[in-house]
């Protein structure tokens, strides 16, 4: 497969073909930041980015102009907010406080939470808020040519909407329809309505008993915002938009985007950009104390406290945008997911990988806007998380265990250094995403009672691990001799396929082995466990200097 065929090159071939030579290409996405910002949204995010960074690729000029929609109005208290921001259901999500109590607002709280995810993932988009746009007038004149079609958007609206779930004939609710909806000066909530219209002014009245007028004239401060299915096509037409993503909901036959593209052109002589349905992106698997803070949000920092960067692009990037998926943060899942990394990587620097994957690999390593976090030393991560493990986190032990695994010679302090961000993720996945119950207790002394327990052959062949530990102290070379053990107790050469019994006797001598390293019959991988406590301390716990009696 070449650069060609991946998705977002074919988007950006579709939208060049609309293109006008020369303009620069605008390629939008939205969020209303009205609570935690999860990985769905994520999803439109990026989805825009990877099609803005093929632009890209191709010479034109390119903005990723992302709106904020912080003059939403607020509509209901996520989980992990304070159940009595319910006072401010109706307002703007800007002009309500921080709800961490800040010297912010609401919507900048969950914006900055955000902002700071996307900047880790290279990610940089040009940012407009509507809690600026709408009140300094910028969208004064499409307003007043929604409010002067209003009986057209009433009716391409109600074109779309469900027979019989109005109490009201459509010539009633028609009369009285008004695409704009200011927010009240003196409760600031949007329970208002328009009463009359004479263009440039709108007369108001809010149920709670408030009334005013409202003008809209050229230069106007206003307060107050157009209905959500009229306000996307006007935003198309006033950025110009190319390329917008948007969800399974809004492309539905009735959905904003079908409403959107007869607006956009006949209300306000635009054309609709070119889109892509994006599917839901969720998190799995995620325990313990991580992101207790929002709730448990499926939020892209709770990804990123265990997964580098670089790899959450990569999870983006190799998934269609219309493919639904989760991350998968259970303990096993995180292990597989890096070393699927480690191995597509190798395959890259090697000059072996397909077209595709190699595309894939350097659209996730990097950006317009530069290199994407990735370590500088891939050491495995089964490994760094085992010694986080083992370690409870500890740096320096860390450093002195993998520079010891990796020959030594490199000073701790650098080794660190290449090791991040991938070490301060298997941290947090060692000492937070793992169940407090599945992580590992290094016995303190060598536990005679358990090595006496065991049969004569179990003994025998823990004395030869202990014996052989010096023999090839690596990753494959203790993953080798911890295998061939048993089958050299069965008489056979260590490249023998083992049988029924082998196998057998394989999960016997494991067993043994983990009840004298960490009093429990499971555990890390024995290969990485014993790597990282080091030969003298496994020897100890193996009790190699007393096996000899304990068979006697």
């Amino acid at each position: 497969m070449g650069r060609s065929e991946l998705w977002d090159d074919a988007i950006a071939e579709r939208v060049l073909a609309d293109a006008d030579p020369g303009r620069r290409i605008v390629c939008a996405s939205g969020i209303s930041p009205s609570g935690p910002i999860h990985m769905g949204n994520l999803r439109e995010v990026f989805t825009t980015h990877l099609v803005a960074e093929a632009l890209r690729r191709r010479g034109r000029e390119v903005v990723h102009l992302h709106s904020w929609d912080d003059y939403d109005r607020f509509r209901k208290v996520p989980a992990g907010v304070d159940p009595g921001f319910e006072r401010y259901v109706g307002w703007p999500l800007a002009e309500i406080p921080d709800p961490r109590g800040g010297a912010g607002s609401y919507a900048e709280h969950f914006m900055a939470e955000f902002r700071a995810a996307l900047a880790r993932l290279g990610i940089v988009m040009t940012e407009v808020r509507q809690s600026e746009q709408y009140p300094k007038g910028s969208y004064n004149v499409a307003i007043r040519r929604a409010m002067d079609e209003r009986g057209f958007v009433f009716d391409t609206l109600e074109g779309q909407q469900t027979r019989g779930r109005h109490e009201r004939s459509a010539a009633q609710r028609r009369a009285e329809y008004y695409p704009f909806r200011p927010y009240c000066p003196v409760c600031r909530r949007d329970d208002t309505r328009v009463t009359r219209w004479d263009s440039p002014t709108a007369t108001w009245e809010c149920r709670h008993g408030h009334a005013g007028e409202m003008s809209l004239a050229d230069g106007a401060t206003i307060s107050g915002k157009l209905v959500w299915k009229v306000d996307w096509p006007m935003r198309w037409a006033h950025e110009a938009v190319a390329f917008e993503p948007a969800g399974e909901d809004h492309h539905a036959p009735t959905g904003s985007f079908t409403v959107g593209r007869r607006l956009v052109s006949e209300l306000y002589g635009g054309r609709a950009p070119d889109s892509v349905v994006y599917s839901f992106v969720g998190l799995a698997g995620a325990g313990g104390k991580m992101s207790g803070s929002v709730g448990g949000a499926a939020i892209p920092a709770t990804a990123l406290e265990v997964l580098e960067p670089a790899l959450v692009r990569w999870l983006y990037v190799r998934r269609v945008p219309a493919q639904s998926f989760a991350i998968d943060l259970a303990p096993r899942a995180v292990q597989r997911l890096y070393d699927e990394w480690d191995h597509l990587s190798q395959r890259v620097a090697a000059g072996t990988a397909a077209g595709a994957d190699a595309a894939m690999h350097r659209e996730s390593v990097e950006s317009s806007a530069g290199p994407v976090q990735r370590t500088g030393r891939a050491v495995s991560f089964r490994l760094l998380a085992s010694v986080a493990d083992i370690t409870q986190g500890n740096r320096e032990q860390i450093a002195r265990i993998v520079s010891h695994h990796l020959g030594g010679g490199a000073p701790q302090r650098a080794l660190l250094d290449e090791l991040e961000p991938r070490l301060t993720c298997a941290i947090h996945f060692a000492t937070e995403l793992v169940p407090a119950s599945e992580r590992t207790r290094l016995r303190e002394a060598f536990a005679p009672h358990e090595l006496a327990g065991l049969d004569e052959t179990t003994r025998r062949g823990v004395a030869m691990l202990a014996e052989g530990l010096d023999d090839d102290w690596s990753l494959p070379g203790l993953t080798a001799l911890i295998y061939a053990v048993p089958k050299r107790l069965h008489g056979l050469p260590d490249d023998a396929t083992p049988d029924a019994e082998v196998k057998a006797a394989q999960r016997t001598f494991f067993k043994a082995v983990y009840r004298l390293l960490v009093d429990a019959e499971t555990g890390p991988r024995l290969p990485t466990l014993l790597l990282s406590i080091g030969p003298e301390r496994a020897r100890e716990l193996l009790g190699s200097c007393t096996a000899a009696t304990a068979t006697s």
